[in-house]
């Protein structure tokens, strides 16, 4: 069990000094590659939202703002990478290779940011998001949505403060259902290495602790050993009090994302919505 390939999708904005240092610290334990990459915005894209009527000239001043504006994030986005790498003694090289050592490469295209986030989450053992909150631009994330949905990796969603240490303790939300199972399966390599490994659940019924008895079997049999919480929710939402229960014992929360289909989890105020832009840890997400 282990990771070799960490993708690290970056704006040129402030998020990414977070978004790479989390990055380094989950490629550590593995001397995992990180590829960062930049998306530059397709000018072409915007052209429908102006009209018919618009001069070929306004069309050109539009194009070159836009590439102007991008070419200043791409500069940003290369200056953060190698400050997070020299921070964390990684060494940056021009092409991802297995070494000895934590890497990273700069990779660069163009078009919707979603799309080529989501294209490039596909053969990635890992994808590392910045803090998300509803206030945050769709793009950002549909990418998170569409890496978490459409591809099944697993995403690392990191937390506005990093934790000192990183996956040192983690507590893994359990309701045995399939994501949960998922996100289990995704998260060994670092399961397998931590200090200590808390299992949660928010019990609703008797048959609630034989499902943690299930999975702390299965841990066992991969030689690791886990403590059990059960939490009485009362009449707070799941997600907030699984939060709260994470944060007084874990570095690291493993939990499934979107359980139940993303239309009904945005009526509904589900589980994952609600961890997603409320978090003060790292969450380590599987669809």
């Amino acid at each position: 069990m282990s990771i070799a390939k960490i993708l690290a999708p970056l704006t040129g904005g402030t998020r990414d000094a977070n978004v790479l240092a989390s990055a380094f610290a989950a490629a550590k334990p593995f001397n995992a590659h990180v590829v960062a990459l930049f998306v530059r915005p397709d000018p072409a894209e915007a052209m429908p939202f102006f009209g018919e009527g618009v001069s070929g000239a306004v069309v050109q001043e539009i194009i070159d703002a836009t590439r102007e504006a991008a070419d200043k994030a791409a500069e940003i986005a290369k200056a953060s990478l190698k400050k997070a790498a020299d921070e964390s003694g990684a060494v940056v090289i021009a092409a991802p290779q297995k070494s000895n050592a934590p890497s990273a490469s700069y990779v660069e295209v163009e078009g919707n940011f979603a799309d080529q986030v989501s294209q490039a989450s596909r053969l990635s053992d890992l994808i590392v998001f910045g803090p998300l909150s509803e206030r945050d631009k769709p793009g950002l994330t549909e990418a998170f949505e569409a890496a978490l949905v459409e591809t099944g990796r697993p995403i690392l969603l990191t937390a506005q403060t990093l934790p000192r240490n990183f996956a040192r303790r983690i507590a893994v939300a359990w309701d045995g259902s399939v994501p949960c199972a998922h996100a289990v399966m995704a998260a060994m390599p670092y399961l397998a290495k931590a200090e200590a490994i808390e299992i949660l659940t928010v019990q609703k019924q008797v048959s609630d602790q034989q499902k943690t008895d299930d999975l702390r079997e299965y841990f066992a049999l991969h030689g690791l050993s886990a403590t059990t919480r059960a939490i009485e929710a009362g009449d707070k939402p799941v997600g907030e009090v699984l939060l709260e229960a994470a944060a007084k014992s874990a570095d690291l929360l493993v939990l499934g994302g979107y359980g139940h289909s993303r239309l009904r989890e945005m009526f509904a105020g589900g589980v994952t919505r609600h961890v997603v832009s409320h978090a003060e840890l790292p969450l380590f997400l599987v669809h």
